[in-house]
């Protein structure tokens, strides 16, 4: 990403809604950018020496985190104009969750110290980042709920429900999502196994609540799919 391009992917940021292209100039010349390939860790959780702030320039994340038992559990997909790594600069604290590259991607990457600053500089940006780190709360409360709540089938066909309200396009009576995730990564969202994924996904097919191919997943009735 060449210098005008990655000021032209800065003002779109929603991160850095209200500033002017001289204010965002100056925030990308303390910017550097890193390649991830992807299942590559960005970050791990515990790690108290990696103090980086990070923005989503291309491709996609994964927030993951382990149980005692070694059992992965996928929080959150992050995409391009996203964010991540604020918690443990702010207050010190070793990495809350680790970060994986579900695809290849590019990241922004800013150090404490100008990270800092920049707030410091610009308040505007603090209150839209507390405003996104309440929406992943409830996010995140509510995926727990859904855990500990719902069957097996409820909790595949929530998930199926939030990608159509989070990464879905609607198109006449269908919601397509495209990149679709597999199954495993589907198991590791609901708590489950990809087999058990993959026998609800089959049972949901035959309904005629969803269509898949390679990339996309298509819903076909939202409302058969609530629980």
């Amino acid at each position: 990403m060449k210098p005008g391009e990655l000021l032209d992917f800065s003002l779109n940021v929603p991160l850095f809604k209200g500033l002017g292209t001289r204010e965002v100039a100056a925030i990308c010349s303390a910017m550097v950018l890193k390649n991830f390939g992807a299942g590559q860790t960005v970050v791990r959780e515990d790690d108290r020496e990696n103090q980086t702030f990070f923005i989503i320039a291309s491709g996609a994340v994964h927030i993951v985190v382990l149980s005692s038992e070694g059992k992965q559990t996928i929080l959150a997909r992050l995409k391009p104009g996203d964010f991540f790594g604020e918690m443990a600069l702010m207050d010190g604290e070793p990495r809350s969750a680790s970060v994986v590259a579900a695809q290849d991607c590019t990241l922004v990457m800013l150090y404490r110290r100008p990270f800092l600053e920049i707030l410091r500089k610009y308040p505007s940006i603090a209150i839209h980042m507390l405003v996104e780190m309440s929406r992943r709360l409830r996010r995140t409360n509510r995926h727990i709920n859904t855990l500990s709540l719902m069957s097996v089938y409820g909790r595949v066909a929530d998930l199926l429900l939030r990608l159509a309200r989070e990464q879905g396009r609607r198109q006449g009576n269908v919601v397509v999502i495209e990149d679709r995730p597999t199954h495993q990564v589907m198991a590791d969202m609901v708590g489950t196994s990809r087999e058990t994924v993959s026998r609800i996904v089959s049972q949901l097919q035959k309904q005629q609540c969803i269509a898949t191919d390679r990339k996309r997943l298509v819903i076909l009735n939202e409302k058969k799919l609530y629980y």
